[in-house]
């Protein structure tokens, strides 16, 4: 059982984890690295249960674009928080190839990267930290609101006078009346 943070509430699944041994002979819903996945699409597919695909680092995500609408998500590893890998696979899914799926952010993301991973397209969250999920079940969300790099995946608005800096609108104060 994995817990799946998305669209601010929490829920349990149970997806089973293919590796080299297992293939496409696993039962129930299966979530396959990429490069398994690529070896025998059409056994993975054509089989009982569901499946998803993990984009590793590294991996060209590009690589499952026609097989993207028979997916049940990607998921996309973040080996560790040094390593923003993860970040330019689902940028890459959301702005170049359009996917419009579910986008799942897997691995050793820590609590502040989460709305730095909701920003480049990343839709939910297995969450295998401890402390992440006391932090979001507590309703932490630590937003930044002032961005150096723009992305196609949010509404925002220039700030100052280089072009490529952004903010949030939820930044913008109202005025009073």
């Amino acid at each position: 059982m994995a817990t799946i943070y998305k669209d601010g509430e929490f829920v349990e699944e149970n997806w089973t984890r293919v590796d080299a041994e297992t293939g496409s002979a696993v039962e129930g819903d299966a979530l396959v690295p990429q490069t398994l996945f690529l070896e025998a699409a059409n056994d993975y597919l054509g089989r009982d249960g569901k499946t998803a695909v993990l984009v590793e680092a590294g991996d060209n995500v590009e690589l499952i674009q026609p097989y993207l609408d028979n997916l049940a998500y990607v998921a996309v590893d973040f080996p560790s928080f040094a390593d923003g890998r993860g970040f330019s696979a689902a940028r890459v899914l959301r702005e170049q190839i359009g996917f419009q799926g579910d986008i799942r952010a897997a691995g050793k993301y820590i609590l502040d990267q989460v709305p730095l991973a909701r920003r480049c397209g990343v839709s939910s969250f297995e969450i295998t930290k401890p402390e992440v999920l006391k932090a979001l079940k507590a309703g932490e969300w630590p937003e930044v609101t002032k961005y150096l790099q723009p992305v196609g995946t949010v509404d925002e608005i220039p700030f100052g006078t280089r072009p490529w800096a952004r903010r949030s609108f939820r930044d913008v104060a109202v005025a009073a009346e």
